[in-house]
C-alpha cells in the first residue's frame, strides 16, 4: 500500500517464516486443543493486512512455546479496540501510550514529553519493567502492562515552515489526540487553538487544513498521508520531543499468570525489528520537508518540555515515581546535561 508499509511487511514474513520453520525442527508439537486461546484486539491503522498485524504475527507463533493461541483481531479505529477490551471482548490489546494510560496510569508518564528521548532509554525502561520489583507499577486492578513497543521519535509537523519557534505556532490550531494531556498543555501555554482528534480524523485534519500544528512519528508520513498536508510550504520540526511507544495491556483475569513476563521478555527482543522500521520510515521522508532549529529555539521546546512534565506531575497527571525513574535512565545516558543536576 505504501512503501513502509510493503517493506515491514516483507522484513516481518522472512523472519516469522524463519522462526516457524525452528520452531517445527525444534519444538515439542502442540495440537490446537492443548493451547489456550486468548483474543489480541490490535490497533492497526491499515487494518488486517497492516504492519502492526504482520509484526505480531512473530509474536502469534512464539505464544504457541508457552501455550497460548494469540488470536489475533485488527481493528482499524483505535478507540474501538480499546473500548473491547474495557468490555471483555478481548483479552489483551495493543495500543498507543494515550490510550493505554486509562488501564494502567502509572505508564502515562511514558508519553509525557522529554521523558524517553532515546531507543536505548526505551529498552533500559523495559528491562527494568520486567523486574518482579516493578510489578506493583505497572498493574492496576486487573489491568497489566505486558510489552513497550518503540515506534519512534516524535515530530511537529507543521504546514507552514514559517511556524517554527513557540511564538510562531501562538494562535494556530493544534491537533490534540485523544485529549492527551501533554499536547492539551502546550497549546495552553503557547497559546494556539486546540482542535481534538482521533487517529481515525487525526491525519485528515491535518491534511485538509483543519490543523496547523501535529505531532507524529516518522511512520505516520506515508501511513496517513501526511505529504499531502505538508504540501510544498509545509515542514517536519527536526527536535525529538520523545521517543514514543505502543503498549500491550493485558486483563490478568484471562491470562496465564506466566503471561506478562513471557511477553515483556519477548517483546525486548524484537526491538531491532522495530528500529529498524523506523529508521526506513524516516529514510523516505523527503530531506526538503525536515527543519532544523537554532540552539535558542531547541532550549525553548526542551524547557517548555520539562515545564509541561512537571506540571501534569505536579497536578497528579503523571505518576511522580515512574517520572522518577525516567529522569534517572536519562542522567545514566547522559549524566552531563543540566537536569542532572537535580532530582525532578
Amino acid at each position: 500500500m505504501y512503501r513502509t508499509i510493503y517493506s515491514v511487511i516483507r522484513l516481518v514474513s522472512i523472519n516469522s517464516m524463519l522462526v516457524f520453520l525452528i520452531a517445527i525442527a525444534c519444538a515439542t508439537p502442540v495440537s490446537s486443543a492443548q493451547l489456550t486461546p486468548l483474543k489480541f484486539c490490535v490497533w492497526d491503522p491499515v487494518g488486517a493486512n497492516g504492519p502492526f498485524i504482520a509484526f505480531l504475527k512473530e509474536t502469534k507463533l512464539k505464544a504457541i512455546s508457552w501455550g497460548i493461541d494469540l488470536q489475533l483481531e485488527a481493528y482499524t479505529d483505535e478507540k474501538v479496540a480499546s473500548n473491547d477490551f474495557k468490555s471483555g471482548i478481548c483479552s489483551a490489546v495493543f495500543l498507543t501510550n494515550l490510550l493505554a494510560r486509562d488501564f494502567v496510569p502509572f505508564s502515562a508518564a511514558f508519553g509525557a514529553p522529554g521523558a524517553i528521548r532515546t531507543l536505548d532509554e526505551l529498552k533500559t525502561l523495559s528491562k527494568t519493567l520486567n523486574s518482579p520489583k516493578a510489578l506493583k507499577f505497572i498493574t492496576n486492578g486487573k489491568y497489566e502492562v505486558t510489552g513497550l513497543f518503540p515506534i519512534g521519535e516524535i515530530y511537529t509537523f507543521v504546514r507552514d515552515r514559517k511556524y517554527r519557534s513557540l511564538e510562531d505556532i501562538s494562535g494556530k490550531k493544534v491537533s490534540i489526540l485523544n485529549a492527551d494531556i501533554a499536547s492539551s498543555r502546550f497549546a495552553e501555554i503557547v497559546g494556539a487553538s486546540k482542535v481534538h482528534t482521533s487517529l481515525a480524523t487525526w491525519g485528515g485534519q491535518f491534511n485538509n487544513g483543519n490543523v496547523d500544528v501535529m505531532f507524529g512519528p516518522a511512520l505516520a508520513y506515508n501511513t496517513f498521508e501526511l505529504y499531502k498536508g505538508l504540501g510544498e510550504n509545509g515542514a517536519i520540526i527536526d527536535f525529538n520531543i520523545l521517543y514514543a511507544v505502543m503498549q500491550m495491556v493485558v486483563n490478568t483475569e484471562s491470562v496465564p499468570s506466566t503471561f506478562g513476563k513471557q511477553m515483556r521478555s519477548h517483546a525486548l527482543t524484537r526491538f531491532s525489528e522495530l528500529e529498524e522500521m523506523v529508521r526506513q520510515a524516516r529514510s523516505e521522508i523527503p530531506q526538503k520537508y525536515w527543519m532544523t532549529l537554532t540552539e535558542a529555539e531547541q532550549k525553548d521546546y526542551e524547557g517548555l518540555a520539562r515545564d509541561i512534565r512537571l506540571g501534569l506531575r505536579d497536578e497528579k497527571k503523571y505518576d511522580a515515581k515512574s517520572l522518577t525513574i525516567l529522569w534517572k535512565i536519562r542522567c545514566k545516558f547522559d549524566p552531563s546535561a543540566t537536569e542532572c543536576a537535580s532530582p525532578e
